[in-house]
């Protein structure tokens, strides 16, 4: 319930336009590898339009995920639906995105602290094996 109750209090904070073009961006220039499943992005940078909205609606379904802690499966079914038969995006990446978005969750925000960073990551690591459920 501490867990819980961490992920939501960061999920208040979160600044998705702001924290998402950043983690985003940080993703592409980390693994540089994942900018292939974006080839009309004209820059990888966070201040590029598409890179804001990209990591803008990222961070919009993870601030929306953490209202449905209780039931993340059934919350993110389309969604993995969509990355494991639309988009075809290697699981391995919604791994390597959740260590960034931890990484800029840290950047930004003061009050992260060890305890919040495990929920987070707990979390985080939860998202990804549901995005990657379709894939089964």
């Amino acid at each position: 319930e501490a867990d819980k109750h961490a992920i939501r209090q960061v999920a208040h904070q979160i600044k998705p336009k702001l924290y998402g073009a950043d983690a985003l961006a940080r993703l592409f220039e980390l693994h540089p590898q994942t900018k292939t499943y974006f080839p009309s992005f004209t820059s990888y940078l966070a201040t590029d339009p598409h890179v804001i909205a990209h990591g803008t609606k990222v961070f919009d379904a993870l601030v929306k995920a953490a209202e449905h802690l209780d039931d993340l499966p059934k919350h993110l079914e389309k969604l993995a639906k969509k990355h494991g038969t639309e988009l075809l995006v290697d699981p391995h990446n919604f791994v390597l995105f959740s260590d960034i978005i931890v990484a800029t969750l840290a950047i930004h925000l003061p009050s992260f602290t060890p305890a919040t960073h495990t929920a987070v990551d707990k979390f985080l690591e939860e998202v990804a094996h549901q995005l990657s459920s379709a894939y089964r």
